[in-house]
């Protein structure tokens, strides 16, 4: 977000980053921050579906592996789905991940403007930000 808002380097952004969420207390949200863990389980649970494809895909075609010389062609292409599965969906999650970054980062760096434009909004992630992080959110 630095980089693109102020033109700083990618690490003078990072190292600003880092001082503005110890500068506001907020170590603890960053270290908890369990958005990219759940994208990692959606991936694998996309991984595993796409898998099941690929499975059921090479248990109809059992020809489908032929020039490979492959001896379980379902494994194979259980494996094969499941590759391109997590790899794919991470790729487009990653968009997601930067999405809630900048979002949280955005919120630390100006509250008061987030609240102006958005009050109803900024008045649900103060609310729910003050449950999880009681001592951390005393001054938002």
């Amino acid at each position: 977000m630095y980089v693109g808002l102020y033109g700083y380097s990618y690490l003078d952004a990072g190292k600003n980053v880092i001082q503005l969420f110890q500068n506001k207390g907020w170590s603890a949200i960053v270290a908890d921050n369990l958005v990219d863990n759940v994208l990692f389980m959606v991936s694998v649970g996309i991984g595993l579906i796409t898998g099941l494809i690929g499975l059921v895909i090479a248990q109809t075609d059992e020809n489908i592996f032929a020039n490979l010389n492959v001896q379980n062609p379902g494994g194979t292409g259980f494996i094969a789905g499941l590759l391109v599965g997590v790899v794919m969906s991470s790729i487009l999650l990653n968009v997601v991940s930067s999405a809630v970054n900048t979002v949280i980062v955005c919120f630390a760096e100006s509250p008061r403007e987030f609240d102006a434009h958005h009050p109803q909004l900024s008045m649900e992630m103060r609310s729910a930000w003050r449950r999880a992080f009681p001592e951390e959110c005393r001054q938002i």
